[in-house]
């Protein structure tokens, strides 16, 4: 008898053991053995270690084949109308960090329609948990809180615009509220770990951008918003 029980204990302990031992060789790669490699290879394999795809609107997995985001809280659209009504440059403002590493630009990761995520209804900016969004679009807050698959969610209106912006670790602005162009809206997140984070498979802020013309509307690319002086390429993860 108590060898049957030595042996089931032993069953049930080793999936956990292992687990343990898969987390502190992970940490001993990333802490210990990268910082010992030539400078030149220390990038590669980190970002082979830690990056994952960006891939957090890509919504013909299966998980969301149900899901329609377009029209996740259609009627919504207040028709409000007021001064700085052109959306200008990326919510992200340098410097920022991704992994810890700082860099003077935003980083652009999948883009609109990104060839690896057709359905992809915007841009992704990885970067790290806790980063300050601000508003490229005076207006009327429309949602703020979450909204299925894009986590915590903040929109804003203006003549005939929405401005998406999904993944909040944290939203500072509510409904009805009128903000400026600038005015920090929350903090960037997007940690899988944080069940708020909605469908995102590493931290980053998805952008995205919606037009109206009377009942009709419709996605447009983001990236005629800002120019290329304003990111830095990143890629899109496979």
């Amino acid at each position: 008898m108590k060898g049957l029980l030595k042996i089931t204990g032993g069953a049930i302990a080793l999936p956990f053991l292992c687990g343990i031992v898969f987390v502190v060789a992970y940490v001993v790669m990333v802490g210990v053995a990268i910082p010992q490699l030539p400078s030149w290879a220390q990038p590669s394999l980190t970002k082979w270690l830690l990056d994952i795809p960006q891939d957090s609107d890509n919504y013909d997995a299966p998980a969301w084949n149900e899901y329609d985001p377009t029209r996740a809280f259609s009627g919504t659209w207040t028709d409000y109308i007021g001064l700085d009504a052109e959306i200008i440059g990326i919510p992200l403002w340098g410097p920022l960090t991704k992994w810890g590493e700082v860099y003077e630009k935003p980083l652009l990761g999948c883009t609109y329609h990104d060839s690896n995520y057709s359905s992809h209804t915007g841009v992704d900016f990885p970067v790290d948990v806790g980063t300050p969004l601000h508003a490229v679009l005076s207006g009327e807050v429309v949602w703020a809180g979450m909204n299925g698959p894009w986590g915590r969610l903040v929109v804003i209106e203006n003549n005939g615009y929405q401005v998406w912006l999904a993944h909040f670790s944290e939203i500072y602005v509510e409904e009805g509220q009128i903000i400026e162009r600038g005015d920090i809206l929350g903090l960037s997140g997007g940690d899988p770990a944080d069940p708020g984070s909605g469908n995102s498979s590493g931290p980053h802020l998805h952008y995205g951008i919606k037009q109206r013309d009377g009942d009709d509307y419709w996605w447009v690319n983001p990236n005629q918003f800002f120019t290329s002086d304003d990111y830095l390429p990143w890629g899109c993860s496979d």
